[in-house]
Order: C-alpha cells, then structure tokens, then sequence
C-alpha cells in the first residue's frame, strides 16, 4: 500500500512550498490541508452545464417509467448514480483536466473518477463525512468535486461544511465495538448499519464545537473539492421544489480502489481488501467500471 496521503502529514505545508507545480494545484492542495474544501470559481462553462442538465431531461424522457418509480415524498426525482456512463457532457466535467491534473498532485498519483451522483434537487442532507461510504487503503485517498450545473442560493439549498473539522478524528473501531456490544445476537450487516449512525452521530455532535459552518453559495460552473473527513451537507432550502442541478464527482487514484462502509468498519487497516472494479478511459482517463446508471 502506499504511505499516508502526504497532505494528511504535519509537514504537508512546507512540502507543499517547495513542490515544483503551477501555482492552481498548490491553491487546490493549500485549501485542503488547512480548511478542507477548495472552491474554484468558473471551473465549467455554463454552456456544458446546461448540455448536463439537457442530457438529464432527455433520459427522463426515455426512462419516463424508471423516473416516476424514484421520486421522494415531495414526488421530486431522486439522486442519479454514474449518469456519466449516460451522459458526455456529464463525463466532460467529470475529466476536466485542469482539476484532475491538481488531483494528481494532491494524490501524488493519476487521479480517476470513481463514481459520480447527479442532482435535480438538493437533499438536505444533515453534516455528514463521505469516509464510511468511499474507505480507502490508506484512508484518505479520496476526493468529492462538486460541480453547480445552475446558481445556488438559499432558494434552493446550498453546500455547507465546517472548516478544519476534517482533523477531527472519529474511530470506525470504537464504533462498531459498540454496535456489537448493543446487538449481539443480531446478523452482521445490523451491527454495521448501527455503527454508521454512531459514527455520523459523533460527526454532528462535534463538528459544531470545532467551527461554525461555511455556506457555499456558488454560480454556474462553479466546483468544491473537499477532503474525504470534511464534515459537510445540504441547507435547508427555502424552496423546496426549486431545482438545484448539481452534479458530484467521486475520485481516486488509479491504483487505489474505493470500498464502502461494510469495509470501513470491519476489513482489517493494514491489508487492503480485494478489487472491486475495472476502468475505461475517456478523454485521457481512467473512469471506474462501478456500476450502471440508478436513482439511490
């Protein structure tokens, strides 16, 4: 396995100073060693932007059954897995080559897009840390970049994260050491699923004693690239059937595969677990065959 993610290590600021890389990746590298999120203004052009979202509206025209099966309580469409393998102007975005390439620094390997998740509205999700759900070996090998497909505000629920809370340390451990003293006779996948929600319970807690939070308002084209320990989520929106088109890349080295939470709490730290994806390549990268395209 590799060594610790080197913007993870004491020294990453001085390391940082004497790297020899154009100043954009350093801005990228800084903002995510000392706050956790690095916002890059005018990443995408609109017009991509609005080819994603027109991309979107003709899939739900072909899969008008599909759509109408995942829509939430306020009958809005759901969250849209892996809509890259659909759309171009999706992957287009996603293999933006000036944000990979900083990636490529942060990770100090090639960086590749793992999995992606598309929106047509925001999901005011409470604060939250991505880790559980994208475990790397060694932790940390993880991105979200999040790109604004339409302008953000509180109309329509913004990002919002807790600067510096990404040094907080939570363990996965503890956390299911206590989910199996509370159900022992329960099946495996209970035990796991309890200490996930002691796990983001802990995050809640804290996260607001280390920093008051940061809302993100962004403009179309807009990208934030936060750390996989960045405690962040979604503001509740004063319009809750305001669109929020968004879409949010998940990326990782090449030669580091992403695992979910059954693997974060159990799989041993020091042996990476087996393989679970092959790549493609698309405009000279390399993008993870990790499922197809569904609502979740």
């Amino acid at each position: 396995m590799y060594p610790s993610l080197w913007i993870d290590r004491p020294d990453a600021l001085e390391k940082l100073e004497s790297a020899k890389i154009g100043e954009f990746a350093k801005s990228i590298a800084r903002s995510l060693i000392t706050t956790g999120v690095a916002v890059v203004r005018g990443a995408h052009d609109p017009e991509f932007c609005e080819a994603v979202i027109g991309d979107y509206q003709r899939y739900s025209v072909e899969n008008g059954d599909y759509v109408r099966a995942n829509l939430d309580s306020l009958g809005r469409e759901k969250r849209l897995v892996n809509f890259h393998h659909w759309s171009d102007a999706a992957l287009r975005i996603g293999t933006n080559s000036s944000i990979l390439s900083a990636l490529d620094f942060v990770f100090a390997h090639e960086a590749s897009v793992y999995t992606s998740l598309m929106f047509k509205y925001g999901t005011q999700q409470p604060v939250h840390r991505d880790t559980p759900h994208f475990a790397t070996w060694p932790r940390t090998y993880f991105t979200g970049v999040w790109t604004a497909l339409e302008r953000v505000s509180q109309d329509n629920g913004p990002l919002f994260y807790h600067p510096g809370a990404h040094r907080f340390r939570v363990s996965e451990a503890e956390c299911f050491a206590k989910a199996m003293a509370r159900l022992p006779d329960a099946s495996n996948g209970d035990p796991m699923l309890l200490a996930l929600d002691l796990y983001n319970g802990e995050i809640i807690r804290t996260v607001p004693t280390i920093a008051d939070p940061v809302t993100l308002m962004m403009d179309t084209g807009d990208t934030a690239i936060w750390h996989p320990e960045m405690p962040h989520g979604r503001s509740l929106a004063k319009r809750q059937m305001a669109t929020r088109w968004s879409i949010v890349f998940h990326c990782a080295p090449v030669s580091v595969q992403v695992h979910q939470h059954d693997a974060f709490f159990v799989h041993d730290k020091n042996v990476e677990p087996p393989p679970r994806y092959r790549y493609a390549e698309a405009y000279q990268r390399k993008i993870a065959e990790a499922g197809g395209v569904e609502f979740m």
